[in-house]
């Protein structure tokens, strides 16, 4: 119902004006009465008015007053003077101030009511015209989304040269400087660990991952999250700091994993230059193709690993009791399938982890050491040089991450 309030400082009119007409048959509620111009401007807030009855005469804000305020405060309320007063200058500011109406006390009764359903017409036409501009402005903002996704997947897989990304980019709001990186996650097939198994239409769940995906990454600067395929969620990140998007992609691997009931294949690369973003992507889909090949133990296993892989204690033992199988079995199939026995595969995973790393200078040693689960820092440096060839010391004065 349209909300209608009735601003006068004699009781009597007030009075008079709420019975004048059967209100709420009309679709119009008398949310409020104010006997002063303050008064009412609060009330117009507070209620959401629609229509208002003012009185020109009225303390500490008389009704002009009041009308000018209340085109900034609710520039939508129509406004009904309604006055003692036949004055031509009155009249005058009535019309500059934008009033619908002016009518003299005693108001008549068809009068009011002629006046009311005049009102009421270009409030409707009014409500229909700022639904349709909504609607608009959602299909308008829909459709570039859909058109911005398209543009970045055609780019992305190779179907756009570089100079017909260079002339759109800009339109999409793609303003990425320095540092990008680039995300790619797909949902594992039928693997769940600690989640509870659940059933997801795929396209579904692509639509979740990127709205989850959506919401963790404004943390970062600049970002955009889209599909390619029916298969894969896409983000370009902006990287400013490498300690920070690894914990927004942790961040957001755990609520996939914990709201959504599954796991997601999530591999990244950062790159210094934009151009290069679909080499990026052609390597990262082909290490998804390679992970979705392999079996459901083995890949429960690799997950398993590379998210425990800083606990100094993780063993074969538990990793196969995690997957309700036999430890020596286990072992067989890691090395049939990833060609690594688990402690070289473990060793692989703590050490690339450590790499990435050796990214901020601010970490010491025996913290990084620490954080890729080796209690030793001779026994981490032992096991680095060993996969590397160098020292961490070595690979990091090198520059070679």
């Amino acid at each position: 119902m349209w909300k209608l309030l009735i601003a006068d400082d004699e009781p009597r009119i007030r009075n008079g004006l709420c019975k004048a007409l059967p209100w709420a048959e009309m679709g119009i509620e008398v949310a409020a009465e104010a006997e002063n111009g303050k008064e009412a401007l609060e009330l117009a807030d507070a209620v959401g008015a629609d229509l208002m009855f003012v009185d020109i005469n009225m303390p500490f804000m008389n009704g002009l007053e009041l009308i000018e305020q209340l085109q900034t405060r609710r520039p939508g309320c129509l406004v009904i003077i309604i006055s003692g007063h036949d004055e031509f200058t009155y009249a005058q500011q009535a019309v500059r101030l934008n009033v619908f109406d002016y009518l003299l006390k005693p108001v008549q009764k068809s009068e009011l009511k002629s006046v009311i359903a005049k009102a009421l017409d270009v409030l409707n036409r009014e409500r229909v015209d700022q639904k349709y501009t909504q609607w608009m402005h959602h299909k308008l903002e829909y459709n570039a989304l859909a058109l911005r996704e398209e543009f970045l997947g055609n780019w992305i897989t190779g179907k756009l040269t570089k100079e017909q990304f260079e002339e759109e980019r800009l339109f999409y709001q793609l303003h990425f400087h320095g540092n990008v990186s680039l995300l790619l996650v797909k949902p594992l097939k039928k693997i769940s660990l600690d989640v509870p198994n659940k059933t997801w239409d795929p396209q579904l769940l692509l639509f979740a991952i990127k709205n989850i995906l959506s919401e963790v990454l404004p943390q970062l600067p600049v970002s955009v999250v889209f599909s390619i395929g029916k298969h894969q969620v896409a983000a370009l990140t902006q990287v400013s700091d490498l300690s920070a998007i690894r914990a927004v992609y942790q961040e957001f691997e755990r609520t996939v994993t914990t709201y959504l009931g599954v796991n997601v294949f999530l591999c990244h690369r950062i790159s210094g230059q934009l151009d290069d973003i679909p080499a990026h992507y052609e390597a990262l889909r082909e290490e998804l193709l390679r992970e979705s090949a392999l079996t459901p133990i083995i890949a429960m296993a690799k997950k398993y690993l590379e998210t425990y892989y800083y606990r100094e204690d993780l063993s074969l033992s538990e990793v196969a009791e995690h997957m309700n199988v036999n430890a020596t079995y286990l072992s067989k199939l890691l090395k049939r399938n990833l060609g690594k026995s688990f402690v070289d595969y473990l060793t692989d995973v703590r050490i690339k982890k450590a790499i990435q790393y050796l990214d901020d200078p601010t970490l010491k040693m025996y913290e990084i050491a620490s954080k890729v689960g080796y209690q030793s820092q001779h026994y981490f440096s032992h096991a680095f040089k060993k996969m590397t060839g160098v020292s961490p010391l070595e690979y990091r004065k090198r520059g070679e991450y």
